[in-house]
Formats: C-alpha cells, structure tokens, sequence
C-alpha cells in the first residue's frame, strides 16, 4: 500500500500529454449580430502539464475553451488560433498544446427578432356527461424568438409537445410545453410559459319545438310550399351554453333546387345553429314539396 501511494505520488508529479475534449464558449459577439448554425460544443485539446492537474482538472470540468468574436464581419469567417484561448482557472500550470480540429468557420448574420404562432399538438376531450364549449386556444398565442435572420425567416411556427389531455370535467388553463426541437441553439426564445385556456360543461339535452322550415331559392311561392312547414329540433351541448341559446338561433331551409337535382320529393333540411353545440336532430327528419292548390 505505502509503495503503490510512492509511486502515484511520484507519477502524478511527472509532465506527460493528453487529448481532452473541451467546452467551447463564445465571447464578445456583438448585441445586433447572431449565428446562422452552432458551433461545436467541444474541441478537442491537447494539452501539457503534470499528471495530478491534469486529473483534477478533467475531475472538475474547470477547463474551457473562449472564442473571441470581437470585430468578426457578418457573413462565413474562419476563426484564427489567435481568437481561441484556453482558460483553467483551477489549473494554471496546464498549458494547451495546439487544438485538434480541421479549418473552424462561423457564419454571422443580423440579429432579428419575430412572433412565431404556436401550433398545438394537444388533443383535448372531455369525461363522458361533459363536452368542450369552444376549441381549445393556447395564451399566448405566439411566441418572440430572436436569432440569426436567415434562421429566424425559416421559422413557420411553434408547435406544442404533442400530448393528450382526457376526462376532463370542468373549466382550467393548463401548463402546456413546447417543442423546442427545431430551434437552432442558437436562437433564443423570450418565454416558453404556456396555457392552454379549456371550457368545459355538463353536457345536456333541449328541445325548441316548431321552428320553421324555409323553402328559399327561385320559385313561384305562390305554387310550392313544404309539409310539414314546422319541425322540432333537439340540440346536444354545455347546459350553460344551452340556456343562451333562442329558437331564432336555429335556421332549418331547404333549397328549392335541390328537389329536381336529387331527383325526390322529400329532403333533409339544412340546420344552421349560431352557437358551438355538439349535435341536433330534427324531427321529422325529412319534408315533401307540395303544389298548393
């Protein structure tokens, strides 16, 4: 034990070189200028100094490398040995070698900054005796991304993690997160705090009973008309929702034309309610074109 304690002890003092892969961070790089693509995260590094730094340093992760980008133009530029510097702040006496990397190039562009819309993803759905009053909306409903200008212009949209969201029984906003994938490093986004705002209510029935069935289109009124001339119409959706609905809200018709393109003399009519329901039915479901005596 005491031997093998020697001979580290006299091992770890020697000089010797080793290959190590080092962090990469940027400075100096102008407010008003952005890169088009990353950088490597890494760099290879070989470097000089006695065993035990060496080990503390790869232990500590304490060492980097700094690329200057001070006075760098806009466009491809390649980076000079003289803008990469070696730091160790936990090992001064380790000194780098030389970089192991091909020709390194950077490619700048104008900073910019856009609203990007966010796309959900999420499928929503309501617990069985409820149902949605409303699409689901995200708020906000962009997001500010700030980037290298011809990245950022690539940019259509935002989209959510793709998720599902079931049995659901009542109103909330829900934390909802993006997918941030096909977002370049370095681009930055100015919040990703999301909601997504759902309206949820017991689901009912109601009955609006003789709503008028209207025969529109080009026709001598004064020969045609429908049979019967009144339906009842039962609509499905949020209880709350259901109490605003009027029967002037519910428009039945049928087009006039219709009797001689489908080639019959009954037809369903054509419901058009002015609220988010889940369903309806008529009743009765289908009405005759009669001459009028």
């Amino acid at each position: 034990m005491c031997g093998c304690l020697i001979w580290f002890g006299i091992v770890s003092r020697e000089e010797t070189r080793t290959e190590i892969e080092l962090p990469v961070e940027i400075i100096n790089l102008q407010d008003d200028m952005a890169l088009v693509s990353p950088l490597p995260a890494t760099l290879p590094g070989q470097l000089e100094g006695k065993v035990i730094n060496l080990i503390h340093m790869k232990l500590n992760r304490s060492a980097y490398l700094e690329i200057d980008f001070k006075e760098m133009p806009l466009g491809q530029s390649r980076i000079s040995n003289d803008q990469i510097r070696f730091v160790a702040s936990g090992a001064p006496e380790v000194k780098m070698l030389r970089v192991r990397q091909a020709t390194l190039f950077a490619e700048l562009d104008t900073r910019v900054e856009q609203k990007v819309p966010v796309l959900s993803k999420i499928h929503v759905q309501a617990a069985p005796g409820f149902t949605l009053i409303n699409e689901p909306h995200i708020m906000p409903d962009s997001v500010l991304i700030s980037g290298a200008k011809s990245a950022v212009e690539k940019i259509q949209h935002i989209s959510t993690i793709e998720t599902s969201i079931t049995n659901l029984k009542w109103s909330n906003s829900l934390p909802i997160q993006l997918d941030l994938s096909s977002l370049s490093s370095t681009m930055e986004i100015a919040d990703t705090v999301l909601f997504m705002q759902v309206q949820v209510e017991p689901l009912d029935h109601k009955i609006f009973p003789n709503i008028p069935v209207r025969l529109i289109g080009n026709y001598d009124r004064s020969l045609y008309s429908l049979s019967p001339a009144r339906a009842d119409v039962e609509v499905s959706g949020g209880k709350e929702l259901l109490s605003k609905i009027n029967p002037q809200d519910i428009n039945l018709y049928i087009e006039f034309s219709r009797f001689s393109i489908e080639n019959t003399d009954e037809l369903k009519p054509t419901v058009h309610i002015s609220h988010r329901i889940n369903g309806w039915q008529v009743l009765p479901d289908r009405f005759r074109l009669v001459e009028n005596d």
